[in-house]
């Protein structure tokens, strides 16, 4: 069954409302000073932890059940990520275009999520029902999002420094 989700964000704080049919079905809410988030579409709610330096593996948590129930390992470098579920199954997250404003979760079989963005509002088209990897996408894509900023950021002084030397 194919689902159609429209999502906006908060370029803020990163936090994302959920809508199908005009209507909010979920939503994604960052802590303040982690890259730690709460999320919730339809019955499901799932809490995701960051662990590592550059945040370089998350455990997803059902809340309902306080089991891990996905874990995440990220390739920075690649702009790429893996789910993997408790099942065992496995899904690759990642970039197609080079600004970031499509990706993909995709097991490369019979799942498949295609995300679109602009700016802070953005759809997905879906194949599966798994609410998971849904907020998954999302929540993977708002983690590459800070890590670039962070860069950034750190970049800024030393280019105004060596371009203000004499």
């Amino acid at each position: 069954m194919s689902k159609f989700i429209n999502w906006k964000s908060n370029w803020l704080n990163g936090n994302f409302q959920l809508f199908a049919d005009g209507v909010q079905k979920g939503m994604i809410s960052f802590s303040s000073w982690r890259s730690d988030a709460e999320s919730m579409l339809e019955d499901k709610n799932y809490q995701f932890v960051n662990e590592g330096f550059w945040q370089s593996r998350t455990k997803v948590i059902d809340r309902k059940t306080n089991e891990v129930v996905a874990v995440i390992n990220y390739d920075t470098w690649k702009s790429k990520a893996v789910i993997s579920l408790k099942s065992g199954e496995q899904y690759e997250w990642k970039s197609k275009s080079l600004w970031g404003s499509q990706w993909t979760v995709s097991n490369y079989k019979d799942e498949h999520i295609m995300y679109n963005s602009s700016s802070n509002s953005g759809t997905l088209s879906s194949d599966t029902d798994n609410e998971l990897l849904i907020i998954a996408g999302l929540f993977i894509k708002q983690i590459y999002n800070k890590q670039a900023i962070l860069v950034i950021a750190c970049f800024i002084p030393i280019i105004t420094i060596t371009t203000l030397r004499p």
